[in-house]
């Protein structure tokens, strides 16, 4: 192309872009929804190990107030609050039902026993925070959720 002509005075081959019509789609591009930020599996297996905590009695639950739900940080602070066993958690492993959502479950280890845990994490406009959060006692198919929010 010659300097100083416009492109329309210059013939381009067949399905050549211009950088006009690039420039024209960065808009589109720019207006696209940015993927939810996610939560790794260490800071997941922190939470987890902070809730185990606080269901045993040895952190209050006001300490991971924006990361709880307001109905399961009711339920937690309003428990009878008693020392129970210390737990130790394992692997961790999580499940993305949606955009909005995180499923995750692992075991802990109580030295005596190993228990079943599962959280599950939505998020809103700001931030991931965790919904329900349950420790499955041994006891087969009937076991009880400890907790849930």
């Amino acid at each position: 192309m010659e300097c100083g002509k416009s492109v329309a005075e210059n013939e381009l081959p067949e399905g050549q872009l211009t950088l006009d019509d690039l420039l024209a789609e960065i808009p589109a591009q720019l207006g696209a929804t940015p993927p939810r930020p996610s939560l790794d599996r260490r800071r997941l297996h922190r939470i987890l190990t902070a809730l185990l905590e606080v269901h045993a009695g040895r952190r209050p639950a006001t300490q991971l107030g924006s990361w709880l739900a307001p109905a399961l940080q009711r339920r937690l602070r309003d428990r009878a609050r008693t020392t129970g066993p210390r737990y130790t958690l394992h692997k961790v492993y999580l499940c993305r039902p949606t955009d909005k959502a995180l499923e995750v479950c692992g075991t802990a280890d109580t030295g005596e026993r190993v228990l079943a845990v599962a959280a599950r994490f939505e998020h809103d406009d700001s931030s991931w925070r965790c919904t329900s959060f349950t420790i499955l006692e041994p006891g087969g198919w009937g076991a009880k959720p400890m907790l849930t929010g």
